[in-house]
């Protein structure tokens, strides 16, 4: 028998313990034709990255199998009879791997982290190391001087008056400079 490893999707109206149900039914489907399911996990319902049938979310389950071909191919036929499945794909393996995959090391790192109260507050983290709340008032940003830009051209961090007009005219002279009476 071939080591697979198959991933579907299921729509999001569907709740959890329904595609708890899809998937053992998958399962059984799988030793009725001679095959085992080695490794099964819920990996929750999650973003999809484009609509998939007017879905932005779906519940995705991932099945280790040790099965005959023909196992396989009559399970990802139900896939695609069943109207609560938006995707699946099935890979042949060289070999399972017994440890919990990289979504399910993510969760429950992630998980941890809550519980343990470990979680970073990215407004407060700065790059030196100090939360903002300990920077010292006094260390506030020097302003550099603008840019120098060519003539007829605006710097983008202060217009100018001579910016606003088109390149052909001139700007307008304040009263007393070059008035001729």
């Amino acid at each position: 028998m071939a080591l697979y490893e198959s991933v579907f999707i299921a729509r999001q109206d569907v709740s959890a313990p329904q595609v708890e149900a899809i998937a053992d039914g998958f399962a059984a489907q799988i030793e009725e034709n001679g095959g085992k399911v080695a490794k099964r996990e819920y990996w929750g319902l999650k973003n999809l990255s484009y609509r998939i049938k007017k879905n932005r979310k779906g519940h995705y389950v991932l099945f280790n199998l040790d099965a005959p071909s023909d196992a396989v191919q009559e399970m990802e036929r139900q896939m695609r009879l069943h109207e609560d499945i938006l995707r699946y794909l099935t890979l042949r393996l060289d070999e399972i791997d017994d440890e919990p995959s990289i979504q399910m090391q993510n969760r429950n790192r992630d998980e941890s982290r809550r519980r343990d109260g470990d979680r970073r507050d990215d407004r407060d983290d700065r790059r030196d190391g100090k939360p903002a709340a300990e920077a010292a008032p006094s260390e506030a940003k020097e302003e550099a001087p603008p840019a120098e830009t060519p003539a007829g051209e605006a710097s983008p961090e202060a217009p100018d008056e001579a910016s606003s007009e088109s390149p052909g005219e001139a700007a307008p002279e304040s009263p007393g400079e070059g008035e001729d009476k």
